[in-house]
């Protein structure tokens, strides 16, 4: 029994286990306790229990941390499997560069933050773009990777993932358009009229539940995963191996762990923002991350989640509508959806070249 309780694999599934159970006492007595709702969106709160609402928040999320912590002889440096440096690179600087502009936004101009990041503005347009992009080579990866027969997700060899992963992004983008209605124009059918924006979509009689299934889903994928992935992953994992993005994609993904003004009191997503901020500390002193280079970057990643978590909250009251930012981290999402495709697909040519 003893020899159990000491195995790596037990301390770990019993760290995550007791930082899950500290987010539901953190959702149970710090919000439905108090009257809020598990999913309730509103300004932040800044009382006694809001502050240990995310006192406790941050909690869970060390103690996750301690679970997802990689060996440090597994560590992988961020550009281990990068194909492409230069092009991470851009990706990188390009999300760097989107949080400085909203946090700037925020402060200067928020009445005018909300004609940018609309249905059918400058912002959600770029993001189908993305999208339409990411189903374009999601098909090309399906169709390249029939001779990688050594990847696969559980049953599902790889062609027929990424054949999934298309169907997703295209049903990304059919809701984001709401299948065409932001293009033409017509009117709400009366079986849409219902929904929270009487708009042709189903997310919107859903849209908390949807919208936390998505950050969290797209914030496991491509923020915790790449940072947690071990160097040399056992018998089981080793199929998946082939679509677990590279370390680096940390840096670009970064900026979906924040971005939250009336999301704030929403404890799962307290939990994102401080794994993210404790993730980034953590590779900035691992020296097995890479260069001292590329881990202050992260350490600078770091720096900007606290200091633009702390203008949206003190800020973002004077922002035309609460979930703009909401729309900035959409817009992010698409970004990483089409630089992981970007990725994948020439790790695919290079396959084919014998190059990797």
């Amino acid at each position: 029994m003893i020899a159990i309780l000491r195995q790596p694999h037990f301390v770990r599934a019993t760290g995550l286990l007791v930082g899950l159970a500290a987010v539901v006492l953190v959702i149970r007595f710090g919000t439905l306790a108090h009257g809020y709702r598990f999913l309730e969106k509103f300004p932040p709160d800044f009382s006694t229990v809001g502050w240990m609402r995310f006192a406790g928040s941050a909690v869970a999320a060390f103690l996750i941390y301690l679970a997802i912590r990689p060996d440090r002889d597994q560590t992988r440096p961020f550009l281990a499997d990068c194909v492409n440096t230069r092009l991470g690179k851009l990706f990188a600087w390009g999300s760097f560069l989107t949080m400085v502009a909203t946090m700037a936004g925020v402060v200067l101009i928020p009445q005018r933050l909300y004609p940018l990041v609309t249905d059918g503005a400058v912002v959600q347009l770029i993001s189908e773009l993305f999208l339409a992009g990411t189903i374009g080579l999601a098909v090309f990866a399906a169709v390249r990777s029939r001779t990688v027969a050594a990847a696969r997700i559980g049953i599902i060899p790889a062609p027929l993932a990424f054949v999934g992963m298309a169907l997703v992004a295209f049903l990304i983008l059919g809701e984001e358009m709401s299948w065409g209605q932001h293009l033409i124009g017509w009117q709400t059918p009366e079986t849409f009229a219902g929904n929270i924006q009487n708009e042709t979509n189903f997310h919107n009689f859903y849209t908390y539940r949807f919208e936390t299934a998505y950050y969290l889903s797209a914030l496991l994928l491509f923020f915790v995963l790449p940072y947690a992935w071990p160097k040399a992953p056992g018998r089981w994992l080793k199929p998946i191996a082939f679509f677990v993005p590279p370390a680096g994609f940390v840096l670009i993904a970064a900026p979906i762990s924040g971005l939250f003004y009336e999301y704030w009191n929403v404890v799962p997503m307290q939990v994102a923002f401080a794994l993210g901020v404790i993730l980034l500390v953590d590779c900035a002193f691992d020296r097995r991350r890479g260069a001292p280079g590329v881990r202050a970057f992260a350490g600078l990643w770091a720096a900007l989640m606290v200091a633009s978590q702390s203008i949206f909250l003190a800020f973002g009251g004077q922002m035309s509508e609460g979930h703009e930012l909401s729309e900035v981290r959409e817009f992010l999402i698409s970004l990483l959806m089409l630089a992981y495709l970007i990725w994948i697909s020439a790790r695919l040519l290079a396959l084919s070249r014998g190059l990797a």
